[in-house]
């Protein structure tokens, strides 16, 4: 299958489908398709946490638990699994910095890019890059020589300095590259981003493909982070329409929380959840109004605090003799019932975004481009494992 064709089954299988991954169950506690599969929904609110965790942090065994009631999540594997990227031959040297300075995961994500994409086929330029730790790691692998552009004059300062310590030909820009006037530095330049976000990874390709540079490759991250309030599709022909809430479903899975972030992130739903009941009570018949983000300041206070601080911003007065207590109580319910209710919706995430990539790399082949797409890494690494591939014809 092709990737325009690919995209077009996606597209037609995500029109389809809407009704059951749109409905968010953070803002509808019993979203429409409830009432058309009982059965379903009396088995996802009676999930033991055991097996809510299995099923969160396992697309396959979500699609394998859900497919007998919902079968049209039969076709979501032969449309979504993509191929793993190759290794490439690469010289026997040990890199210099092996993992200096570099957090977490972070390390085995740039290990496994540099893999995928093998030698640089022109000067790199590296987009977003933070301290350069991934144009570095192809250096230390290939030699040549880098720019790595960066708005933040202090990495700039940074990686500088570890360049010069390591007296590598890896030069920093510091410039904020959604300006025009960072576009120049792409020019003859194999391009490589790692998690770009949003407008960065979107304007990157919109970039490289004008100035006809030999080659590119990134993995696009956090689709909601831009500007606009829809996703704009690259190809003229998509009919597809994503606002921020889908492009976020589309990124959603995380495996890098640490039991106390799963804590925080818990607390902050229930609470903010709890308020949601609240204002719904005070105000009946108001449409639902969106929440701004929530200061994580808030939620290492109490309850009581919290809901204070959060009705003061949102001008909601709050009644005398308010029981704190058990609204708190609803908000947790209303949390451990969304959380079941979702893996419906979280069944469709890796299809959203595979259109979403699809789009990208559908529109760079209409300019020129030989393009593909396949994960660099494992999920378990990553969830943003997909490397966008393009070179010039």
């Amino acid at each position: 299958m092709t990737l325009n064709e690919r995209r077009i089954r996606l597209e037609a299988f995500l029109l389809e489908t809407a009704p059951l991954w749109r409905a968010s169950t953070f803002r509808e506690r019993r979203p429409a398709w409830c009432a058309g599969h009982p059965e379903l929904t009396a088995a996802l609110l009676a999930l033991d946490e055991k097996t809510l965790a299995a099923l969160s942090g396992d697309l396959s065994a979500t699609l394998a638990w859900l497919t007998p009631t919902l079968p049209v999540l039969q076709a979501l594997p032969g449309l979504t699994d993509l191929p793993s990227a190759e290794v490439a031959a690469r010289p026997a040297r040990r890199p210099k910095t092996r993992n200096r300075g570099i957090p977490g995961r972070k390390v085995g994500q740039i290990d496994a890019f540099v893999a995928a994409v093998g030698q640089p086929q022109a000067p790199l330029v590296e987009w977003c890059a933070g301290k350069g730790h991934l144009s570095r790691r192809f250096l230390e692998t290939w030699g040549g020589a880098a720019l790595a552009v960066e708005r933040d004059a202090t990495l700039c300062a940074s990686g500088s300095a570890i360049a010069e310590r390591l007296r590598q030909a890896q030069r920093f820009l510091t410039a904020d590259v959604l300006q025009v006037t960072t576009a120049g530095s792409l020019n003859g330049a194999h391009a490589i981003a790692l998690h770009a976000c949003g407008d960065l990874h979107r304007r990157f390709i919109e970039t490289a493909a004008r100035l006809r540079v030999p080659a590119v490759d990134v993995a696009p991250c956090c689709y909601q982070l831009t500007a606009d309030e829809w996703y704009r599709p690259l190809c003229p022909d998509a009919t597809l329409s994503l606002d921020r809430l889908a492009l976020k479903l589309a990124v959603t899975e995380t495996v890098t929380a640490s039991p106390r972030e799963a804590a925080d992130s818990a607390r902050a739903s229930a609470w903010k959840l709890a308020f949601l009941i609240l204002r719904e009570e005070l105000r009946p018949g108001v449409e639902y109004e969106t929440l701004r983000p929530v200061p994580a300041a808030w939620i290492s206070h109490d309850f009581p605090a919290f809901l204070t601080q959060l009705a003061q911003r949102e001008s909601l007065p709050l009644p005398s003799g308010l029981d704190h207590a058990a609204c708190e109580a609803t908000g947790w319910q209303r949390h451990h019932e969304s959380r079941r209710l979702q893996l419906v919706r979280m069944a469709f995430r890796r299809a959203l975004e595979v259109w979403l990539l699809c789009d990208l790399a559908v529109w760079l082949e209409g300019e020129g481009y030989v393009v593909t797409l396949k994960e660099f890494c494992r999920a378990s690494l990553t969830p943003r494992n997909v490397l966008l591939s393009a070179r010039i014809r």
